[in-house]
């Protein structure tokens, strides 16, 4: 039962190494690397959102998760909620008083929760048990939380318990939903997560200031209209 877990765990001390070794070798110089490989980042981000949104062929049922879940993402202010959170972490563990702490966990923690391949990952573990992608994601996370340490700080290192919390229902909830999920789900799920990168990128570079936790819901109304279908035996828009 728990070795569906196993990626999860992997890419969460992946993400706790990184940052760790982040943090060990970051000097001034370094730091300026970090800070311009952190928008190099950024950019990356943009891409990997593009790129994940693109191509979808239902467009209005993406627009309409996005419509519901940011509506319930700012009703409940998740953003508010992961600043507070962040900030109460900074408190406690930041004695350098570095500023970019709380900005270093919501990003990392972004960054690394949502995508394709954390969908895909948890689909996967849960419905296979079989854990290549998120292992690969390891690596990639492994590297990304080192680069965001050097201009983040420890703040990225928290961001493991979000990963760990995160994947860990998607892969629990995953192995439940085994017999109604379909590709047309996940690929809408995926397609609504691309567009939070892709306003994390632009956030990384100081194009915006988006709030972009409070948009993470609509990447679950794809899902909960999927079990809404089964339970109530509706057909499908898919």
């Amino acid at each position: 039962m728990f070795g569906i877990f196993t990626g999860v765990i992997t890419n969460t001390l992946a993400v706790i190494l990184g940052t760790a070794a982040g943090c060990v070798f970051k000097g001034e110089k370094l730091k300026r690397i970090g800070e311009r490989v952190f928008q190099g980042f950024g950019l990356f981000t943009i891409v990997l959102g593009i790129s994940s949104a693109i191509g979808l062929e239902h467009p209005l049922f993406m627009l309409a998760s996005i419509i519901i879940g940011t509506a319930i993402g700012e009703l409940v202010d998740l953003d508010e909620k992961f600043n507070r959170f962040g900030d109460w972490l900074k408190k406690r563990f930041a004695k350098d008083g570095n500023s970019g702490f709380t900005e270093g966990f919501i990003s990392g923690t972004l960054l690394f929760c949502v995508g394709s391949m954390t969908i895909m990952g948890a689909l996967q573990s849960g419905l296979e048990n079989r854990h290549t992608i998120y292992f690969t994601k390891s690596v990639l996370d492994c590297f990304s939380s080192c680069m965001f340490a050097m201009g983040g700080g420890a703040g990225v290192g928290f961001a493991a318990i979000a990963v760990f919390v995160y994947q860990g229902l998607l892969v629990a909830l995953a192995s439940l939903l085994t017999p109604i999920m379909t590709a047309e789900i996940v690929a809408v799920s995926s397609a609504v997560g691309g567009l939070s990168l892709l306003g994390l990128g632009l956030n990384m570079l100081g194009i915006t200031k988006l709030k972009v936790a409070n948009f993470l819901p609509a990447m679950f109304v794809p899902i909960f209209y999927q079990i809404i279908v089964v339970v109530f035996h509706l057909k499908s828009i898919l």
